[in-house]
């Protein structure tokens, strides 16, 4: 049966969730959450913005703007650990945020929380409802039905693996239903995310029919042009293609463009400091770099860390000792470059000849350093 929303802020993109100047968060708590500590964490202009406040006498208030709804997180620090000790296992609330105004009330847990007066959340529930829970809700059952596995189970790896079947058959038929959304809801401000993850799991061919068919408004929000970006690089930005330019700001704020290193070779690196992968492997590029800079090569290296991290990116290029060109724009996952290049993970490199084509995609360890010597001779 065709899903047809019954709310209309879930249709009207551009108004109902603009009506007003910001967004106000009122809420209520019960006794035993006195005195905790409140985060939230929402995007803005593709910067990431965080917020905090303390429950007083039973009541508290977050204020803020964004320029289109996003997803958002809000954490409940009962014992006064601190966000990072809190935000990955903690109690949290994963929501839509809009210029809108919202009624919370904290009875058991802000993840049970009760939320009212807000058209969007109603939507966001529907759209949950439908497609078969949320992405984080579910990733947290599934991290509690590994644990609850006795670590000296004599079966524990075909428990594991039962597990794990059973929720990747979750995932997978809930991308069917995100699927099913897009096509029946081309208006709905969901139906991006939804082609979105979809995309994530099963690349970007399948949804590409479906995404031309959504509204032109969302085709044009930011989510909309990153979902464009990764669609078209998929199918362009390949090996033998030719490297967009793009422009980003260096340490200290000069813009440095890809087409400044041409007529070299250029090792374009995307990577970001909270990334172990990324970090592992600096030793190994750094040792290539080393050799092959007489030669003639140059590394462009791109954070996607986000403003938040700016101190991070840069104690991370000071602490593994990174000699070459270092850039971001700090918007973290919507940096322009990586939405450009279609980048959902890092590290990912493009190794590009002196005419500014594509040659090489994904180099590490030693095979950098074989792929490096066939063409820097």
């Amino acid at each position: 049966m065709k899903f047809i929303y019954i709310i209309l802020a879930s249709i009207l993109f551009n108004v109902s969730v603009f009506g007003q100047n910001g967004f106000v968060i009122q809420g209520k708590a019960a006794k035993q959450f006195e005195g905790s500590k409140l985060y939230l964490d929402y995007q803005r202009d593709g910067y990431s913005f965080s917020d905090s406040t303390v429950i007083k006498q039973g009541k508290f208030t977050f204020k803020g703007e964004v320029d289109e709804p996003n997803y958002a997180r809000m954490i409940l620090d009962t014992q006064g650990l601190g966000k990072l000790r809190t935000q990955n296992t903690g109690d949290r609330l994963y929501f839509y945020i809009g210029n809108e105004n919202y009624n919370f009330n904290i009875t058991e847990s802000l993840k049970k929380v009760a939320i009212t007066k807000s058209p969007l959340h109603e939507s966001f529930v529907q759209y949950i409802n439908f497609i078969g829970g949320d992405f984080m809700d579910i990733i947290d059952q599934g991290n509690a039905a590994f644990s609850a596995v006795p670590e000296d189970a004599v079966d524990k790896n075909e428990q594991y693996a039962a597990i794990k079947q059973k929720f990747d058959e979750k995932f997978d038929k809930r991308n069917d239903q995100q699927l099913m959304f897009a096509k029946q809801n081309p208006n709905s401000i969901f139906a991006v995310d939804a082609l979105t993850e979809v995309a994530n799991k099963r690349g970007t061919k399948i949804i590409e029919t479906i995404f031309l068919d959504l509204n032109k408004s969302l085709q044009n929000s930011s989510r909309g042009k990153e979902l464009a970006a990764r669609i078209y690089a998929d199918k362009n930005i390949v090996i033998g293609s030719m490297a967009p330019n793009f422009a980003q700001p260096d340490q200290q704020g000069k813009m440095v463009q890809l087409s400044d290193f041409k007529g070299k070779f250029v090792l374009l690196d995307f990577w970001a400091s909270w990334c172990s992968p990324c970090r592992a492997e600096n030793p190994n590029l750094k040792k290539a770099y080393i050799n092959f800079k007489p030669k003639g090569l140059e590394v462009f290296a791109i954070s996607i860390d986000d403003n938040n991290g700016r101190e991070a990116w840069l104690q991370a290029i000071k602490d593994d000792d990174l000699p070459w060109i270092h850039a971001a724009d700090l918007k973290g996952w919507r940096n322009d470059a990586a939405v450009l290049y279609g980048v959902r993970g890092v590290p990912q490199n493009y190794l590009i000849d002196p005419t500014g084509k594509i040659v090489a995609i994904n180099l590490k360890q030693e095979n950098l350093h074989k792929v490096l010597a066939e063409y820097i001779k």
